[in-house]
């Protein structure tokens, strides 16, 4: 291999590490759960703030629960759960649906 290939293909791993970087740093920034019903939001959380939370719809209710900078719908009266079996959600992006209850929880 020559110098100059050498030195673009240094150039080009340190850009994709400076990439990764930033992109995990915005993960970690993810502070705000925000709740929305029937595409309103209605009420925000910081992840920081261990909490359980019950949103109350005209269809039915949802329990979320804020713990360890993660949160999960942990209880609904929905006919097929699948918001309470999804996993914890912490990073910007990432969601949490009820459609029945017309429910959204987003991190943000």
């Amino acid at each position: 291999m020559k110098k100059k290939e050498m030195l673009f293909f240094a150039i080009l791993f340190i850009i994709a590490g400076v990439f990764c970087l930033v992109a995990l740093q915005k993960n970690r920034d993810a502070q705000t759960v925000f709740i929305s019903i029937d595409g309103i939001v209605q009420q925000q959380f910081e992840l920081s703030d261990d909490q359980t939370y019950t949103i109350q719809t005209p269809q039915g209710y949802n329990t979320l629960q804020i713990q360890n900078h993660k949160t999960k719908v942990i209880e609904a009266d929905c006919p097929d759960q699948i918001c309470v079996q999804q996993k914890s959600v912490s990073h910007t992006g990432e969601m949490i649906v009820c459609l029945p209850h017309k429910v959204v929880v987003e991190i943000k």
